[in-house]
């Protein structure tokens, strides 16, 4: 069988150490008027913040500024387009964590929308968007989700009937993805541990998924490579530049990946449970992670006894073993050995300490989705891995 997949476009890309300072050029491109989207504290308190000021009012740049505390609501998208709306805006730029990213592009995305973003979210509304958007650049300060690169923004409603979904269109990809490891020296350390877990569940997720192809598979690898010698680095090192730039690279490919060959269950999870409880997608990604692949190798061993998507493991596996002429299984159970040794090593809270129960677990259950998981995980196996992540 010959190779034959599809690959979605991806934004042009600006990386590098100070490439910030670019940031004027580029968006001269589309005019000198933008609305600005970031996060309340981290960068607007940074130097590079006064910087970019100077920067602006250097190139005649005007700009109105709006702040994304949390998780973006369809409540927080509606707002500001409603209150920006009439003004002269060129272009939306998004400085900022996964979130922030995710709240400019949908505020780009919904510009010439009627109605509520809800409306337009997968599984909430029953509208069709029209892919029509104002220009968009994403400046990304984590290295988590790599939303920089990808043409979905997620969208939250936190409480008993909440979710957690996507406003989608290959051409809410944004426009320009500059992305400066810089930016993220001053991460805090239980965000850069969480968000770098983000990166290395969907960068596996993504080469273990159904719908891979070659492409992907060699993208996932590479950026899987970078976590494997940058996250512990950038963790407790934070100020280690070049750790700072693995982490950026890998968390960019994550994006690029998960846009081309899906993800598995712990995003599954991360989706419903993200909806019903006011915790990190990055903290609910990293509990996730070890026990959803123990579970998953587990159903494979049993049902397959071996074939490609246990080969596929043992390949991942291999990236973090010295030793190079051992068996599949030792490959397999070193990489479940790591990823468990990560989550307890960078102190990652479990589900309970934000109020998880077991009497919370059904309705989850019934809202997770197992679509490119290498092997469908039955109720009573998602039961397990929600125990194991209390």
């Amino acid at each position: 069988m010959g190779i034959d997949f599809k690959f979605a476009a991806s934004p042009a890309i600006i990386f590098g150490s100070g490439k910030l300072s670019l940031l004027p050029k580029h968006i001269e491109g589309y005019g000198k008027s933008i609305l600005l989207v970031t996060g309340k504290h981290s960068f607007v308190q940074s130097a590079h913040w006064k910087k970019l000021g100077n920067l602006f009012e250097t190139t005649h740049i005007s700009w109105e500024h709006c702040v994304v505390e949390k998780e973006p609501t369809p409540g927080i998208i509606d707002g500001y387009v409603s209150q920006y709306r009439d003004r002269d805006v060129d272009v939306v730029v998004a400085i900022g964590g996964g979130s922030v990213v995710d709240a400019g592009k949908a505020i780009s995305a919904m510009w010439f929308e009627q109605g509520s973003v809800a409306e337009y979210l997968e599984g909430v509304g029953t509208r069709q968007t029209s892919g029509q958007k104002l220009p968009f650049i994403a400046v990304p300060t984590t290295a988590g989700t790599g939303s920089e690169t990808t043409k979905n923004a997620v969208i939250s409603e936190v409480g008993a009937q909440g979710y957690k979904k996507s406003i989608r269109h290959d051409r809410y990809v944004p426009d320009i993805a500059l992305v400066d490891p810089k930016l993220m020296l001053n991460c805090p350390k239980s965000v850069t541990a969480q968000s770098g877990m983000d990166a290395f569940t969907q960068l596996l997720e993504a080469y273990l998924s159904i719908g891979a192809n070659p492409m992907s598979d060699a993208l996932a690898v590479d950026g899987i490579r970078k976590v494997r010698d940058s996250l512990v680095v950038a963790v407790n090192h934070g100020q280690e530049l070049l750790a700072r730039e693995g982490m950026a690279y890998a968390a960019m490919l994550s994006g690029l990946v998960l846009a081309n060959a899906g993800l598995g269950t712990v995003h599954g999870f991360a989706s419903s449970i993200g909806g019903y409880f006011d915790i990190p997608h990055g903290l609910i990604c990293a509990r996730m992670m070890a026990p959803v692949n123990q579970l998953t190798v587990a159903k494979l061993r049993k049902e397959h006894g071996g074939g490609e998507r246990l080969w596929k493991y043992a390949r991942i596996g291999k990236l973090f073993s010295k030793d190079k002429n051992t068996s599949d299984a030792y490959y397999i159970d070193l990489l479940l050995g790591v990823i468990g040794q990560w989550t307890d090593g960078f102190a990652i809270p479990g589900l309970g300490a934000y109020g998880v129960t077991e009497n919370d677990f059904e309705k989850i259950i019934d809202n997770t989705s197992n679509k490119f998981n290498p092997i469908d995980l039955d109720r009573d196996e998602l039961h397990e891995a929600l125990r194991m992540a209390l």
